[in-house]
Order: C-alpha cells, then sequence, then structure tokens
C-alpha cells in the first residue's frame, strides 16, 4: 500500500465518531501519565505544625517549604525523608540561641548542631588565642541555652634600659694625715635592663610583673680617709721617761713617781691594731692602753706598766684585757695595741718587762 494511500485512511477513521473518542481517550490517558510522573504530595513539619502540600517534584526543599508556608531564617536547617517516593517529608530544624560574652561584650549566636568551635565561626567571632580562655570545651557540641565566655587576655611588655648609680665607700688610710681624704678609685656608673610586662584581661589591667637584669657592673668610688695622727709623738715622748727600779723594794720610779708592783715579767713584745669599733675579748672596745696577754699568767683587768727590756721604749700603763693564739700558746707574752699600723711597725718585735702592779 501507498503511504498516501495509509493517511488518507488515517484521516479518514479520525473523522468518524468512534474515532474521535477514541483519540481522546488516549489523550487523557497520557496527560494522567505525565501528571502522576512529575507531581508529587510533601509533608512538611516545623515542630507541632504541619502542612502537606501538592507540588511538583522538580521544585527544592526550600521552595516546598515555602510553599507550606513556612519561612526559613539564615541559621535554620531541614531534613529530607523519603527523597526517592512519592510522597516526601521535609522537617524543619529550627536554630537555638546561644549567649556569647567575648572580651566582656556580649552577644547572641545561632545554631542548629555543630562543635562551639564551628558555631563561633560561623557567627563570625574569632576562635580563642593561645593566651585566652574559654569556659566550655571547643570541641564539645552546642546546646540550646549555652553561655560560651572568651576572656581576652593580652600581654604588653615594655623594656628600658636604667643607670645603677656606683655608691662611694671611705676606707680608713694610716699613712694619709688624719682629716685628709684622697680618691683612689674613681666611681662608674652601672646599666641594668628593666622589663615590664602588663596582663591585660578583656582590656582591664589584671597583673604587672617587673624583672630586672644587670647589664653592667657599677664601680664603686674609694675614698681614702686619713687616720695618721700625732700619737706617734707621744709615743716618742714615752720613749723618754725616765724609768728606775728601785733597789732594796718592790717598787719603780716613773719620771720621778714612786710606784708599787708585785712581780715582773720579762718576754717578748709585740703590736697589734684593729678597725674603731673592734672588740676585745673582755668586749671592750680596742684603744691604746688595752693589751693582749695570755689570762693564765696575767689575768684579765690585771693592771701593768709596760717597758722595752733595754729601756730605750716605754708603752707605759696599761690593762690586760685581750688574748690571742700567739699569747695563749706561749711565744709572745704581751701584744700592744696601737691605733695605726704604722705605730705598730715602728714599736716591732722587741723584748719587754711587764710590771705588775699592786
Amino acid at each position: 500500500m501507498r503511504i498516501t494511500d495509509c493517511i488518507n485512511k488515517t484521516a479518514e477513521f479520525i473523522r468518524s465518531r468512534k474515532g474521535a473518542t477514541m483519540l481522546l481517550a488516549s489523550a487523557v490517558l497520557v496527560g494522567s501519565i505525565f501528571i502522576s510522573s512529575n507531581i508529587s504530595v510533601v509533608k512538611v513539619v516545623d515542630g507541632d505544625r504541619t502542612s502537606k502540600v501538592l507540588t511538583a517534584k522538580s521544585k527544592s526543599s526550600v521552595e516546598i517549604i515555602r510553599q507550606a508556608g513556612f519561612a526559613l531564617s539564615d541559621n535554620d536547617s531541614y531534613a529530607v525523608n523519603g527523597a526517592d517516593n512519592s510522597v516526601r517529608e521535609i522537617e524543619i530544624i529550627r536554630a537555638f540561641d546561644m549567649k556569647v560574652i567575648d572580651g566582656g561584650e556580649e552577644k547572641t549566636i545561632s545554631a542548629v548542631s555543630g562543635t562551639v568551635a564551628e558555631a563561633l565561626e560561623n557567627a563570625g567571632i574569632a576562635l580563642p588565642e593561645r593566651e585566652d580562655t574559654v569556659n566550655v570545651d571547643l570541641r564539645s557540641e552546642v546546646d540550646e541555652g549555652l553561655v560560651i565566655i572568651i576572656d581576652r587576655v593580652k600581654y604588653v611588655t615594655d623594656t628600658k634600659t636604667k643607670v645603677v648609680k656606683y655608691k662611694t665607700v671611705t676606707k680608713n688610710d694610716s699613712t694619709l694625715a688624719e682629716g685628709k681624704t684622697k680618691v683612689s678609685v674613681d666611681g662608674v656608673n652601672g646599666e641594668k635592663k628593666v622589663t615590664t610586662v602588663k596582663k591585660f584581661v578583656n582590656g582591664k589591667l589584671t597583673d604587672t610583673d617587673v624583672t630586672e637584669k644587670l647589664t653592667k657592673k657599677a664601680v664603686n668610688k674609694v675614698v681614702l680617709k686619713g687616720t695618721k695622727k700625732t700619737a706617734v709623738k707621744k709615743a716618742a715622748a714615752a720613749k723618754n721617761s725616765t724609768v728606775s727600779v728601785n733597789a732594796g723594794g718592790k717598787t719603780i720610779s716613773v719620771n720621778g713617781k714612786e710606784i708599787s708592783y708585785s712581780r715582773v715579767l720579762t718576754g717578748t713584745g709585740t703590736a697589734y691594731t684593729a678597725r674603731r669599733g673592734a672588740r676585745t675579748s673582755t668586749g671592750k672596745s680596742v684603744k691604746v692602753g688595752l693589751v693582749a696577754v695570755d689570762p693564765r699568767k696575767i689575768p684579765y683587768g690585771t693592771k701593768l706598766y709596760i717597758v722595752s727590756a733595754d729601756g730605750r721604749y716605754t708603752y707605759g700603763y696599761a690593762i690586760a684585757a685581750d688574748t690571742g693564739g700567739a699569747l695563749r700558746s706561749g711565744r709572745v707574752l704581751v701584744d700592744l695595741f696601737y691605733n695605726t699600723e704604722r705605730e705598730c711597725i715602728n714599736f716591732g718585735r722587741r723584748q719587754v718587762k711587764v710590771y705588775i702592779l699592786d
């Protein structure tokens, strides 16, 4: 059969009543199949509210939620169940509020799930730095009503160099005349590094720590103070004192004055000096006239008169008030105190006579 004959017969069939009816039924069937394959019923749940909508399968979940009459905020979320079935269910998950006190400033943020760190980042809040403190674990899950407190800690360090002033030290000098001074060492200032660390919490000063480190040691100024006195002249005068032993009795004559004694000891005499304010073995302050002895031979407090064995040098009146190793060992009979080292050198070491006065 030719193609033109086939087309003519088909057109003749359609123009008949029976053919028209069959054509209409076919069109309805095809339309129904098309609609059922593109339309679905969706159940939207928002807490205790529910809404069902008939909607095109091609619509997004957000569009369906809006079609159901619900609105989503920026932080709200949703879950889709039965996506492959003809009937779907969309559950709206509403975001909950949490309070954040960031550096003393109160803020409100929202979230539906996730960790504290994620919620802070999503809200544009900087995560705590190494020195900052936070009251909750950043890895913990968020929860409705959670209060997050972030204390922002900042340290400010300031370092300065400061002068360490030298001190002036005075030393006695027996070679320098009394009343005179002499600078033997010039003073030089030192330096130290002072570091101040201030701690701020939420912008408020809470602690200050100051440390110092010496970087250059100061050199003290040394001033020599003369202590050379006229006592040497007195000693020289004492040399010229006339001392004689009266025959037939235990007396000596000093410049014509007769003095009684109980016994006389002969031995080695030495001389020593000490700083002003030093104490003797008996607790007395050192001074000329207080001498050191062996208290087993010459008891403390014994009054004495001392001259050199050759009669050329006279120490004069003295009191036994001190002692020392050389005296206790017997190497020295008496150790005479002088104010200056120069006087001690002048006396040296010589044989002496020690008269034990009554």
